[in-house]
């Protein structure tokens, strides 16, 4: 096992917004008659934005993971250095 993991929630939806992202572009570039369509712009411009606000935003939730994860690890230390004092 080379260590890589599947995303967890949060990777999941970082991931989601930017294919959709991505696809709508792509469509953009593959089919240019999408362009003077109203509706399909409106709804291309949504998730774009969704989606470049999304990548700060995603970032930004799971970079305080890893402090959850520290602060659990520390609170086990003390809890096992306050049962060795105990004994």
């Amino acid at each position: 096992m080379n260590g890589l993991r599947w995303p967890d929630a949060r990777g999941w939806i970082g991931l989601g917004g930017f294919v959709l992202t991505v696809m709508v572009l792509w469509m953009l570039a593959a089919f240019p008659e999408l362009r003077g369509d109203e509706f399909f712009k409106t709804i291309a411009t949504a998730i774009i934005v969704t989606g470049f606000i999304n990548g700060p935003l995603s970032w930004a939730y799971g970079a305080t993971k890893a402090g959850g994860e520290l602060a659990e690890r520390n609170a086990e230390i003390v809890r096992k250095q306050s049962e060795e004092g105990k004994a």
